[in-house]
């Protein structure tokens, strides 16, 4: 009998609820690693919520009433929301000093949008200047990218306000007033100890684990003969195994933050830790994928197994996994297939349990470890997006000198142009309203690095605003008159927008859209007219913004992802090299680290790739260049199983396995350097070489040893990776 046939009823249904209950939970730390996205949320929300009451509150004091206490309160609220996205996630010591700078870039747009009123034409050239001026000043990375934002922010909002100097006094005390505030705040009640982001991000990566489990299990529940499904199922398993990666590689960044590590841990103990877990999962994933035309009652005990992991219910699936492992004993004796990824399957469940079972544990401590660097910065706590891996492309042009500027310089000219061509078209359709144009060919510009990226976050915002309509229409209508509901909503909108601003434009947007129609509430100025006006504008600054990326300096996602290639295929070169000089027994170079590098790069070259590997917006897909995505992924998780391999146990044909290693990472090189449209590519005869050099010295025990294996694998994946390259000559 089982334990839950043992005990009582009513115990059986708590712990029942009690598994549930944390099955929940691991979903939604999957699908937020650390935390991060609802901590952000929730920091603005309650920042712009509270400043409202504190601007009311110094405006009273000041004795501020009529339109220059609302027009301070509203503005006291959109720097709050600037700022305390700003602040979140850095040191106490960190935020006072860029907090300081906040009044200051409000302040610069303030006055130039005053000083030229005057003139509806020099107004217009203020305007490209402080867009150029707010992107170009990126290049200096941290706070410098608000500072840019809030001074457009600055000049928007006192054209916005048709501002005049009797106005800006107000305006400045609300600047300095929410800037003081909203540092008090994430300093205090607000402030997250780093060393909770990294317990937070760890948990979420073993959440991230179960959620792997789940879609394994989802694709062994399937039947052999529904090929669509399975492939869907395998692209889902494909996105967890990612998410897993990206999770590792955060935990990684957290901890070269000195004061998010524990007292008697290691970061580079922990990023062994993770390496062999993530490891884990993978071998998991692929036994499963290689299950699915195996015998019918491995598949059954391999997805009972997984189900139990992804259920939480750990006794469970190492009970499933032991009868798995007998199953796969009597399979092998009776000469069928399956038997060998059934093992593997269940050495991965025992071994990710045993990992996770030590979470909270510290990991050992070498007390040799070098100084310990991350793979990856953080970047606004998370990891960097698409415009890290481009910076460094050139953009299309030969006969344009922009072409050949920096990326920040290249995108400040962009939405300077982008932000004159909307205004001139938004101003055809309202006169009055244009900024709305202009905010959008802005905001195009932000955090995309090439024009299919550009592209797609038009359309998303375009769709955004059609649905946020209809819904905001209706909630205004529903809401008009009761202020407690209005401003309720209004921060459950500012809540939903940053909460998934980083997974889907067209969400973020439709909340913004929602909190617009109930501005207009409170200002008495709500119409469907104007709502139409904003779905206008709109769809003319999206249309500006994607005519300037296609068009001037256009960056090509193809070339951008041959760089990312370039980057992942040099660095999976050096790791072999240094993998080679282990084996030959110099000096240990740290390959933990040219591991998670690896890892790093593979992510990037995946995010620039991803326009070319599914169907996004308006992009075309390539299914060459999404098969050969899939053997670098492989390529890579072939890497770091061979470097755990390395580091547990010496090989037993160590100098055909380092001649190996050297071979295959020149093979690595010469396919990071093959020019477009070759014939055979220069990796074949390395690859080739490497193979002979494991087969010619080859022991008794070399097909059983781990290094030995994942050469082979190793130098396979790139021979696929070669012959996927190689261009057919064309027939006469």
């Amino acid at each position: 009998m089982t334990a839950h046939e043992t005990s009582p009823p009513g115990e059986g249904l708590r712990e029942g609820a009690r598994r549930r209950l944390l099955e929940v939970r691991d979903r939604l730390l999957a699908s937020d690693p650390g935390l991060g996205r609802l901590r952000g949320a929730t920091a603005v929300s309650v920042s712009v919520g509270s400043a409202l009451l504190v601007q009311q509150a110094v405006a009273r004091a000041a004795g501020i009433t009529g339109v220059p206490a609302f027009s301070m309160t509203l503005f006291g609220a959109v720097v709050a929301m600037l700022g305390s996205n700003a602040l979140s996630g850095m040191l106490r010591r960190e935020m006072v000093p860029a907090a300081a700078g906040f009044p200051v870039a409000v302040a610069i747009g303030l006055v130039l949008a005053v000083l030229t009123d005057v003139h509806r034409g020099l107004q217009v050239l203020a305007f490209a200047v402080v867009l150029f001026a707010a992107v170009w000043v990126r290049r200096f990375g941290g706070p410098w990218f608000f500072y840019g934002f809030m001074t457009w922010m600055g000049f928007f909002f006192a054209t916005f306000l048709r501002a005049t100097w009797s106005l800006v006094p107000e305006l400045l005390l609300a600047a300095v007033v929410s800037s003081v505030w909203v540092c008090l705040l994430c300093s205090t009640v607000l402030f997250t100890n780093p060393r909770k982001i990294l317990h937070s991000t760890l948990t979420s990566f073993f959440s991230r684990g179960r959620s792997v489990a789940r879609a394994t299990a989802d694709l062994l529940a399937l039947s052999p003969t529904s090929e669509r499904r399975r492939a869907r199922a395998i692209r889902v398993l494909s996105a967890r195994r990612a998410g897993l990666g990206e999770a590792a590689l955060l935990v990684d960044a957290w901890s070269s933050e000195r004061s998010a590590i524990p007292a008697g841990w290691s970061a580079a103990a922990l990023r062994r830790r993770l390496i062999e877990a993530q490891q884990a999962m993978e071998r998991v994933a692929v036994a499963a994928i290689r299950l699915v035309d195996a015998d019918p009652l491995l598949r059954s005990e391999a997805h009972t197994a997984l189900e139990d992991l992804a259920a939480r219910r750990d006794v469970s699936a190492l009970i499933a996994c032991d009868r798995l492992g007998r199953r796969a004993t009597e399979v092998e004796r009776a000469g069928g297939d399956g038997w060998w990824p059934a093992r593997h399957l269940a050495y991965g469940v025992e071994e990710f349990l045993r990992f996770d079972a030590a979470v909270d544990e510290p990991p050992e401590v070498d007390p040799g470890e070098a100084e310990f660097e991350a793979a990856s910065m953080l970047a606004f706590g998370g990891l960097p997006g698409s415009p890290a891996v481009a910076k460094d492309v050139a953009a299309q042009g030969r006969w344009n000198p922009v072409s050949r500027w920096s990326m920040t310089s290249r995108q400040a000219v962009q939405v300077a142009l982008a932000g004159v061509v909307a205004i001139g078209l938004g101003t055809l359709l309202s006169p009055t309203r244009y900024y709305w144009a202009v905010i959008t060919a802005f905001v195009m510009f932000t955090g995309t690095g090439t024009r299919y990226e550009t592209l797609n976050k038009g359309v998303a915002r375009i769709a955004g605003t059609v649905v946020g309509l209809v819904a905001a229409v209706l909630l205004a209508h529903v809401t008009a008159g009761h202020s407690v509901v209005v401003l309720t909503l209004i921060l459950v909108s500012v809540f939903g927008a940053f909460y998934l601003a980083k997974v889907s434009q067209a969400a973020m947007t439709f909340f913004i859209t929602v909190l617009l129609a109930e501005m207009y509430t409170v200002l008495g100025t709500f119409s469907d007219t104007v709502l139409a006006l904003r779905l206008g504008e709109t769809a003319i600054g999206a249309v500006a913004g994607i005519g300037v990326a296609l068009l001037f300096a256009p960056l090509s996602t193809r070339a951008t992802v041959r760089s990312a290639r370039d980057a992942m295929l040099d660095s999976m070169a050096t790791l072999l090299e240094s993998v080679a000089s282990t084996l030959e027994g110099a000096p240990s170079p740290d390959l933990d680290s040219q591991v998670r590098r690896l890892d790093d790069d593979a992510r990037r070259l995946a995010l620039v790739a991803r326009p070319l590997t599914r169907h996004v917006g308006w992009g075309s897909t390539s299914p060459r260049t999404a098969r050969r995505l899939r053997l670098y992924i492989a390529a890579v998780s072939q890497c770091r199983a061979l470097v755990i391999a390395v580091q547990r146990r010496p090989p037993s044909a160590p100098t055909a396995s380092a001649a190996a290693a050297r071979a295959i990472a020149e093979a690595a090189r010469a396919l990071s350097l093959l020019p477009p449209g070759s014939v055979v590519p220069d990796a074949v005869e390395p690859l080739a070489t490497g193979q002979h050099a494991l087969f010619a010295d080859a022991g008794a025990a070399s097909h059983t040893d781990p290094v030995v294996r994942h050469l082979h694998h190793l130098a396979g994946t790139l021979t696929q990776v070669a012959q996927a390259a190689s261009v057919p000559a064309p027939s006469r």
